[in-house]
């Protein structure tokens, strides 16, 4: 099995816990749907009306896995926002809490335009502005290579996120700090959740020691990395 291998990189980035109403707090990495989300602006994917995500259908095949390359570090930001639907210039002030200088390495697996976003990340080409998370959110990314990857058997260091699966067993090593994050993973065409999982990310962007692990772990050796999938 093939992989794409892409860094994306911005000075902030929010990725909306959905639960939240008053305040918007932010997950320590893209959610899967936000992931496809980026994808699609990279191919130029476009949904029928802002209500959608058919969008998400393009990606139903791909595996995809994340890394955070940094460690998370995260700050509040009050923020206006204008009612621009009325037309009565109304103001709400909304607590964001922000990523900063936030970077994360992706991992896509093979599926049906796996060709096509090669030539575009090889090429440096978006057709709609990437971002991390909301518009304002710009984000840059580069190519890193498109690597086989061979299925590796615990223990062993993992490198991204893991899916948290029964059974996993994780040795913790000094001055870890494990993050434990709940949050969509797929949605239907009406952005109605259909599925939602959990997740263990190292705060410091340290890999995980893992002893015992159900679903697959993936070497790709020409990167040094090992990962696992986040559906």
């Amino acid at each position: 099995m093939k992989v794409l291998v892409f860094d994306v990189f911005g000075k902030y980035a929010i990725f909306r816990r959905s639960y939240t109403t008053t305040s918007s707090t932010s997950y320590c990495f893209p959610p899967r749907t936000a992931i496809c989300g980026l994808l699609g602006a990279i191919l130029g994917i476009e949904n029928e009306t802002t209500n959608s995500s058919k969008h998400l259908r393009t990606f139903d095949q791909a595996h995809i896995a994340v890394r955070s390359l940094k460690p998370v570090r995260k700050v509040n930001l009050s923020t206006n926002y204008i009612d621009t639907r009325s037309g009565h210039n109304q103001r709400t002030q909304i607590l964001l809490e922000l990523i900063k200088s936030p970077a994360y390495r992706v991992y896509i697996s093979e599926f049906e335009k796996f060709e096509q976003l090669k030539y575009h990340l090889e090429n440096k080409i978006s057709i709609f502005t990437p971002y991390l998370g909301q518009a304002q959110m710009i984000a840059d990314f580069s190519y890193i290579g498109c690597f086989q990857i061979t299925q590796a058997e615990p223990p062993l260091e993992l490198h991204t996120v893991m899916k948290i699966t029964g059974g996993t067993i994780i040795e913790p090593q000094r001055d870890q700090i494990l993050i434990k994050e709940q949050m969509v993973l797929n949605m239907d065409d009406e952005r109605r959740p259909t599925e939602v999982a959990s997740y263990w990310i190292e705060k410091n962007a340290k890999p995980l020691k893992i002893l015992r692990y159900s679903k697959p772990i993936y070497s790709i050796n020409e990167l040094g990395e090992n990962i696992c999938w986040i559906d």
